[in-house]
């Protein structure tokens, strides 16, 4: 009979998650890892492999509670316009409440420019462009109930946005400025064309 796990990976995970966010991929070594999850590195190479393995397994929690569920409650919002500005403005107010600036794990991870696999750099770039797809849909709808003009094209306006969003949570690591923050997203989300 095997022992019971003493830790639960969402624990074990919530607290690697907070070793790779401040430290990125490249950075954050085994001994940060097993000192902060409280396992050892054998326990952690048996329950994930290697490290790519929990850094996988960490970046698919980061993004299904910090991404796919706003996602997914945003999608039911009925007007697909305010969905969008209202992604926005969560993008913001996180920045905001950011007191360390440690921005989106999802970005800074891309930007780190640690040898991380191919199957894990894939992995955030999916997970990250899980917006893109958003945007996209709500852009489409808007444009099927008349709410936005038929020359916005949605995959490209789709694409904008979420360079818009990338911009914003870069900038959110480098000088968290509300103000300058809401100027960019108010200009973003003008060239939407919205019809009053």
């Amino acid at each position: 009979m095997s022992r019971p796990r003493q830790i639960a990976d969402d624990v074990v995970l919530d607290r690697a998650i907070n070793v790779f966010w401040r430290h990125g991929y490249a950075a954050a070594s085994m001994r940060d890892l097993t000192l902060a999850t409280g396992l050892s590195a054998a326990s952690l190479y048996h329950r994930y492999r290697d490290k790519d393995g929990l850094f996988a397994a960490a970046i698919n929690r980061y993004a299904d509670l910090g991404i796919s569920a706003r996602l997914a409650r945003l999608t039911r919002e009925p007007d697909p316009i305010a969905a969008i500005k209202n992604f926005f403005n969560e993008i913001i107010s996180l920045s905001d409440d950011d007191p360390h600036h440690l921005g989106c794990l999802l970005v800074n991870s891309l930007l780190d420019g640690g040898a991380m696999s191919a199957q894990a750099r894939a992995l955030v770039h999916s997970r990250l462009f899980e917006v893109q797809g958003f945007l996209k849909t709500q852009i489409a709808r808007a444009r099927k109930s008349s709410a936005l003009p038929d020359h916005i094209n949605p995959a490209a306006m789709a694409e904008y946005l979420t360079a818009t969003i990338l911009s914003l949570r870069v900038l959110a690591r480098i000088d968290a400025n509300p103000k300058q923050l809401r100027r960019i997203a108010d200009q973003a989300l003008n060239a939407l064309g919205c019809k009053k």
